[in-house]
């Protein structure tokens, strides 16, 4: 399939991929120990023109009851940080930059009914940031009703909390993966072409994370409240 000078499938692709990216990276903020993840994100086929566009870099942070995902790429920009029971998202876009804040306690109460995957753990092992890691498949129902499978790479050696491991909205509840994933990789189909995207720690640094990390600001961005922000993206398709 063709993208070339077409912009719709262009940013359509774009956002597929970095909407499953978010979904997947979402729930790592399960860890009990304080802790910095380098990561790489890629995608496969894509057409050569826009391969450059399917590669991100992601840095996660962690310590105590906060979390930072910082995720970077030509096309867009995300951060996200959990402080205690606050939490603020920001997205710049094409020149647009907007955000929200709100809290896990309003969250929680927008939150819709997640779905429980069937882990199947596999004899596969494979070394990710010096941590060796053991292949598990998430399978799950898609609303197609076939059966989508997301490979986990995870690692015992890292402690994990499982209890807050649910995920947002339509996300996967994964609160029975023992371990901390370092490695993921899953499908997905947009404008006819089918894309994998793969992502690998590839640096992980435990021990103290500065407290300054998960002070974020907010000036030059378009602030709007959580609910505004989902009617948003309704409104969009996304």
């Amino acid at each position: 399939m063709n993208l070339k000078n077409n912009t719709n499938q262009h940013k359509t692709v774009m956002k597929k991929i970095f909407t499953a990216v978010l979904a997947l990276t979402m729930f790592s903020l399960t860890a009990q120990q304080a802790m910095t993840v380098k990561s790489k994100i890629t995608t496969e086929g894509l057409p050569a023109e826009y391969a450059a566009y399917g590669e991100m870099d992601l840095v996660t942070y962690i310590s105590g009851d906060n979390f930072r995902n910082d995720m970077s790429s030509m096309m867009m920009n995300n951060s996200i940080v959990y402080k205690g029971n606050d939490v603020t998202s920001l997205s710049e876009s094409m020149g647009n930059k907007f955000g929200y804040k709100t809290t896990l306690t309003e969250m929680e109460k927008e939150k819709k009914t997640t779905k429980k995957p069937k882990l199947e753990y596999t004899a596969e092992k494979k070394t990710i940031a010096g941590y060796e890691c053991t292949k598990v498949l998430a399978k799950i129902a898609g609303k197609d009703g076939k059966e989508n499978v997301i490979v986990f790479w995870v690692t015992e050696a890292l402690k994990v909390d499982s209890k807050h491991r649910k995920g947002n909205d339509n996300e996967m509840d994964l609160s029975e993966l023992k371990g901390y994933p370092l490695g993921m990789e899953m499908t997905q189909a947009a404008n006819g072409m089918e894309m994998k995207i793969i992502m690998m720690a590839t640096e992980v640094t435990v021990g103290a994370v500065d407290p300054t990390v998960f002070d974020i600001s907010t000036e030059g961005y378009n602030m709007m409240s959580y609910t505004e922000f989902k009617n948003m993206q309704k409104n969009k398709g996304n």
